[in-house]
Order: structure tokens, then C-alpha cells, then sequence
């Protein structure tokens, strides 16, 4: 038999190598959400009214005839 006492249980609050992974990757995902939020559908919608907007213009000719 061994001498030595029984090792106590750890902690829940402990940090381990995967809470420390999962705990990046949750930040991570706030980031992504916080910048979506703050710009991320505003610039998409002003790139959809550009386009748009591009398409509505009538284009002229790149080398015009000169007038006589």
C-alpha cells in the first residue's frame, strides 16, 4: 500500500488547457459579433446601393465621335 494521502479534486474554477481553448474561441466569436454589429451590414448595404446605383447611370462612350 502507498503512503501517500489521496490527491484532493480540482477545482471547477481551474484553468486547464481546453477551458483556456474554449475560452479564446468564445472571445473570438464576441469580437466577430461586435463588428458585425457595429459596421458589418451598414457597409454591405452601402455596397448593394453603389452597385446599384452604377447600374441605374447610363454609360457613355468611352472614345466619343468628334462633331463635325
Amino acid at each position: 500500500m502507498s503512503t501517500e494521502p489521496p490527491k484532493p479534486p480540482d477545482s471547477p474554477w481551474r484553468l486547464n488547457t481546453s477551458r483556456i481553448v474554449l475560452l479564446v474561441l468564445g472571445v473570438l466569436i464576441v469580437l466577430i459579433l461586435i463588428s458585425s454589429l457595429m459596421g458589418g451590414m451598414t457597409n454591405y448595404q452601402q455596397l448593394r446601393e453603389g452597385a446599384q446605383e452604377q447600374k441605374a447611370q447610363p454609360t457613355a462612350p468611352a472614345n466619343p465621335a468628334p462633331a463635325n
